[in-house]
């Protein structure tokens, strides 16, 4: 009985020298990220387009009147969680109930985005957000 205890707590210790040895040598592959900084679920372009906030005149090119309001959110939402995108502010237009008003900003400006139910009606580049939400009040 002893020989089988002892037996065990040796296999125990080498067993827990292994895993202390494991942690302190990393492998191949984390060696390899840590020197690129990249892994496969995280590239660089990945990184890169995160870090860069869209242009007014980049998103005026991708936003047009008569796009499907569908897919202006879709688009929207996927710049936002980039980082390339922030909305500053949704204003509802009082003379038509249906029609709402996207604030963008964007790196080097404004861009408001007026829309209905189904689709973008309007496009328009601005310098403030205060500019902005004037022009889309008056309507």
């Amino acid at each position: 009985m002893r020989k089988l205890i002892y037996a065990l707590s040796t296999l125990i210790a080498l067993t827990g020298c292994g895993a202390e040895e494991e942690a302190n040598n990393p492998s191949k592959e984390d060696v390899e990220v840590e020197e690129t900084g990249i892994d496969e679920n995280n590239t660089m372009e990945g990184q890169k387009g995160a870090e860069e906030p869209l242009s007014v005149a980049e998103l005026d090119d991708r936003i047009n009147e008569g796009m499907n309001l569908d897919t202006y959110s879709s688009e929207i939402q996927a710049w936002a969680e980039k980082g390339q995108v922030e909305m500053e502010e949704t204003v509802k237009i009082e003379k038509e109930d249906t029609i709402s008003a996207d604030i963008l900003q964007l790196a080097d400006g404004f861009l408001g985005v007026a829309y209905d139910a189904k689709e973008v009606t309007e496009v328009k580049m601005f310098q403030s957000v205060e500019e902005a939400k004037e022009y889309f009040e008056s309507l």
